[in-house]
Formats: structure tokens, sequence, C-alpha cells
């Protein structure tokens, strides 16, 4: 939508990436993070509604594009391609995600950003990026424009001290050495901002902390713990998650402080984190009973093949150690290999689409997939039909919940949208429960499945994402007092825009929070 501009006010931007809020709420209540709790007395606080909600990869694009899933078609680092049949990282040539901060240039407004997650590498534009450097995701390899900004970077900073994720059970000295290295990634983020703050003018300057994304899917809890720890060890494990989130705190202080009491600052989080609700890594097995309408008991229905019987005999340590230093396609090549290579499309109606959180489901449509086999219309809604009911009668075995607690149809989330192709036709939402708690799940129609890894996580993950996001906003246009309800990741965008006094482009899909921010006891 537009609006029209206001006078222009810098705007300092800063995204704690998976920041979670009921733990920032405990922590600034204990004195632990005193420059969000100033932030939050001098200005307004809000809860955000995310995109995360359904499509737990989708918050970055649907933020720095402000547009919905459906019309940027992003929702995970890997992407189903009907046409190819197979799933692709998104490409400028077939998915292009335009972010805002790039088309500010021309308005007159001087841009710096700095790794925003999930955003191609730069090209030319008029302002300064660095993209990749220090983030948890990414879309291709780190760059920077100018490019030779990245050779200052390296030379003034070195290499960010992130390790890939490893995903498996670490042992509690591998633990702390990933607080560790959060905890320092994150001072050399901020040691970065406040550089180029003093080199650069700026009318926007953006950047991100990625290390509570990584925190916070392997220091949530000690159910990705192998092994013993002494009592120093546990003591300094159980506060290694509030060791990353206060360094975070600090580098955001000294980011205002050099940003001056006269800027706008804006501090946010598009979702939250929370325990691992994740039962991705039994979708396909369940998907395959529902099909088959089979009703076994542990027997596997989807039978592995010889490739994943020779894969198990390699300790999944070294499995993730070589990968991880493989090229950034060839290990997209290997996880698609493993995880949904050996498809037969002339008998496959609906499969397990790419998911590490909520589960996706694809049905193979004639007229849409190259090779798809169900008739759209009363076939597809038949099989949807079936699918959701199917997935609903899984149970714990031990307490009875249900592993689904609620199951979306796309063409009811997202009516319509360009890039709507790409989207699963069904995501499911898992029940709250931890999903390390499971020994055993089990359907009355369908026969039971062991959890593959009784007390803890398959995919070495303690915590993993939640739908909620954050908006903290000061300023000298931002009274203290002001109160909004509830707002949505969607309305950042316009919301820079109009406090940069830039026409808001139409095709973004939220509105501008500037007003309300701007009055006291306002509810949204």
């Amino acid at each position: 939508m537009s609006t029209k501009p206001s006078e222009a006010a810098p705007v300092l931007m800063i995204g704690i990436d998976a920041g979670e809020i009921t733990l920032i709420e405990r922590w600034m209540s204990e004195g632990w993070l005193p420059n969000l709790s100033s932030l939050r007395a001098r200005g307004v606080f809000t809860r955000l509604d995310s995109t995360a909600r359904w499509l737990v990869g989708s918050p970055w694009p649907s933020f720095y594009t402000g547009t919905s899933p459906a019309e940027h078609g992003m929702y995970h680092y890997l992407i189903w391609r009907p046409e190819r049949m197979a799933h692709e990282r998104p490409t400028r040539e077939w998915m292009p995600l335009e972010p805002f901060w790039r088309q500010l240039g021309p308005a007159g407004r001087r841009v710096i950003a700095v790794d925003v997650p999930l955003a191609y590498a730069p090209e030319q534009f008029d302002g300064i990026e660095i993209s990749g450097w220090a983030t948890h995701e990414i879309l291709e390899l780190p760059a920077s424009h100018p490019p030779e900004l990245m050779r200052w970077v390296r030379d003034r900073f070195g290499l960010a001290p992130f390790d890939n994720e490893e995903s498996h059970l670490l042992p509690v000295r591998r633990l702390l050495e990933i607080r560790d290295q959060c905890v320092r990634t994150t001072q050399l983020v901020g040691e970065l901002g406040v550089e180029l703050m003093r080199k650069e003018p700026w009318d926007l300057f953006m950047l991100c902390f990625a290390a509570t994304h990584r925190g916070g899917h392997q220091l949530w809890d000690r159910t990705n713990m192998c092994g013993e720890a002494g009592t120093q060890e546990k003591q300094a494990l159980a506060t290694a998650l509030r060791d990353v989130y206060v360094a975070c705190d600090t580098a955001i202080g000294r980011l205002m402080a050099q940003a001056g009491a006269d800027i706008t600052t804006i501090v946010f989080s598009l979702h939250g984190m929370g325990a691992n609700v994740s039962r991705a890594d039994v979708l396909r097995e369940m998907l395959a009973r529902v099909l088959t309408g089979e009703r076994r008991s542990d027997e596997r229905v989807v039978r592995p093949r010889l490739s994943d019987r020779l894969r198990a005999l390699l300790p999944i340590e070294l499995r993730s150690w070589i990968k991880n230093r493989l090229p950034m396609a060839l290990q997209d090549r290997l996880t698609l290999f493993w995880r949904s290579g050996g498809i037969d499309w002339h008998s496959t109606r609906a499969f397990a689409a790419f998911c590490d959180l909520d589960g996706y489901v694809r049905i193979n449509l004639r007229g849409r997939e190259t090779r798809g086999i169900v008739e759209p219309g009363a076939e597809y809604e038949a099989l949807c039909t079936e699918i959701i009911a199917g997935l609903c009668s899984f149970v714990d075995q031990d307490t009875g919940e249900p592993v689904v607690d609620e199951i979306a149809r796309v063409n009811e989330l997202y009516p319509t949208g360009r890039m709507r192709a790409h989207l699963p036709d069904l995501m499911i939402r898992w029940s709250p429960r931890p999903a390390a708690e499971h020994r055993r799940i089990v359907s009355t129609r369908y026969g039971s499945l062991a959890w593959p890894t009784p007390g803890y996580h398959p995919q070495g993950r303690s915590g993993n994402h939640w739908p909620d996001g954050f908006l903290f906003a000061a300023g000298p246009r931002v009274p203290s007092g002001t109160t909004i309800e509830r707002a949505h990741i969607l309305d950042l965008a316009p919301t820079v825009y109009e406090f940069l006094g830039v026409p808001v482009p139409k095709t973004m899909q939220g509105h501008s929070l500037a007003q309300d921010l701007m009055r006291t006891n306002v509810i949204h």
C-alpha cells in the first residue's frame, strides 16, 4: 500500500535473529539486558505476528520484500520447483527477491546494511552492504557492495568464528565452545557496525545478530548433549544461552550510543525460539502409511535404500564433518538425495517436501507438476482431506497426546499469489510438546512407529523456531508509553519507508506503523 511520506528521520534498525521474547522479558526483569530494558522504557514494545506461523523459513524474505510467501515464494533454503520435479536453492533468475533497502538509493537515502539473513548477495546498488559474513542462514557466499569492502572487513575483523551447525549430539565441551563462538561473533558484528557508523554517513543503518539463532538451536536445553558434565560445566551450560543474549544486549548498547539520541531505533525479531517440536524426521513414514492405508507395527513402509544402509554405517559425527567441508552446491545435492531421492513419480500421489520444522506435504498435481498424476478439483480435495485425517490420527503412545496440532491448506491460507505454486499444499504445525520426549508414535488406523532417537532429537537441535516476533522502538518521535496491541512483520518495511520520508511501494502488503508509534496510547 502507499502512504504519504513524512518528514525524513534517520533510522537504526537492529535484528535479533530468532530472538525469543519470553527469554528477553525474563532477563530484562532480572537485570541482565539493561539496554533493551532502557529501550522499552523510553518507547514502545509490541509482539509481531509472523509468516513463521506456517512457513518457518519465510520471515526474512517476507520482511525485506514486504510481501507474503505466496508473492515471493521463499519458505526454505531449498524450494520445490514443480516444472523440474526437484528442490533447488533459490536464484535471482527464477525467484527474484529484492530487499527494500536496495531501492532507497534513488530516493536519496543513504543505506548501510550488515548481515541480513537469507538475502541474495548485493549487486550494484546505491548503498553499502555486507552479506553473509556472520549469518546463520545464507543463500549465497559472503559478499559486499562495494566488493572491496569485504576485504576491509576480513583484514580488520578476520573471519567470523561461526562453524557450520552440527546435526548430532555434542559433548558439553563442544556446546560451551559454541557459546563462546556465539558471544565472540556477536561482539565482532557489533564492533563492525560501530566502525561502519564512524566511517560512512547513513539515513538507514540496519544490522542483524545471528548468534541468538544459532545459540537457540544448540543451547536451548541439554537434550542434545552426550556424555557427562561436571558441576561447573552444568552451571556454565545452564547460562550459556543467556550469555549470548547478554553479548547481544551489550552490542546493541554500543550501536545506540554511536548512533546518538536523535535517531529512531527499532530492535526486532521476526520469529522466536523454543523447545524443538519438529516431527519432520518421521513425516515421510507417517505419510507413506496414510497413502498406502497399511497398518504396521514399526515395520517400515518406506524401505531403506542400499545407499541409506551404507550411509548408516558411518558415524553421524563423521558424516557431518565431511558434509560441512564440501562446496555449498554439493551439500545441497547430498541433502536432497538422502531426504527425498528415489521417488517413483508414476505412482506417487503426494510426498513430504523438504522441511526441518513444520511438516510440508506436496500433492503431485497434474497440470502443475510436470509428472503429476492427481487430477485437480475433486480428486485433489479428497486426497488432501484423506492426508489431513490420517496424519491427525497419530498420537504419542505414552500420553495419548496428538502429534499434530493443526494442518493448513495453501488454498485457504494463501488463495492467490504470483509464486504460490512453489508453496506446499499442506502445512503441518506439530504439537507443542518437545519431540525428544517420544518413544513411540501410534495410530489406531496405521499402527506404530518408533521415534528414531528416544530422549533427544535426530536433528541434534534442542531448540527450534516458534512463530511470534517482537518490536522495540524508541526515539525523539516515539513517545514513552506508546502502546500498539499487535502488528505484523510485513508492517516493518513500510514503517521504515515512512520514517525515512519515502513513499511506500504499492507492492508492499503491510502498513506503516509510523503514525501509531508517534502517538501515545494507540491500540492497533
